[in-house]
């Protein structure tokens, strides 16, 4: 969440239209660092874990909560399933990028991979994205990615608890009911 007030769980911050917070995640740590503007990498060390959240500014504030404290709780299962979602997205854009590529050496942009915990050094987490159409139990969020196999659009998985309900590009994060 590039150009939005920095607060720290449990502390809320809202705009016109969101509610927002960030919370040091472990089970989200060593991915990229992704606060740079449209997601892009912001640093080149790894990531401790913060985590940008952010929910309609409707919801109240003690749902959101409850949900970044779930996410955080099962954090690593989330991580897993999304990395596991975007292998086959991952080889079939890593070719697309190979042909753009002009100074770059194709693996120091998208390398082979042997399992998708691989792609954990190639992305990092832009946001969480959580709607109020879940219950405490099963929420409902996305989680937004930047990474280096599509940098236009960066990559997305929602969820409805732990179940993976969709996957694809960033929009798949925040663009569902």
């Amino acid at each position: 969440m590039f150009d939005v007030k920095k607060c720290e769980f449990p502390e809320t911050t809202t705009d016109d239209f969101f509610k927002y917070t960030s919370k040091k995640v472990a089970g989200f740590a060593g991915l990229q660092i992704r606060n740079g503007a449209y997601g892009s990498i912001s640093s080149p060390e790894k990531s401790d874990g913060t985590t940008h959240f952010c929910c309609d500014k409707d919801l109240s504030t003690e749902e959101f909560l409850n949900v970044v404290s779930w996410i955080e709780k099962n954090a690593l299962d989330v991580l897993n399933k999304s990395l596991e979602s975007f292998v086959e997205q991952y080889w079939y854009m890593r070719d697309l990028v190979i042909e753009s590529l002009i100074d770059e050496k194709p693996d120091d942009v998208v390398p082979q991979i042997s399992t998708y915990k691989d792609l954990s050094r190639l992305c990092g987490i832009v946001a969480v994205h959580i709607k109020g159409s879940g219950t405490m139990d099963i929420p409902r969020f996305g989680i937004e990615f930047g990474c280096n196999w599509e940098e236009e659009h960066g990559a997305g998985a929602n969820f409805k608890g732990l179940d993976l309900v969709e996957t694809g590009s960033a929009s798949e994060s925040f663009d569902f009911e």
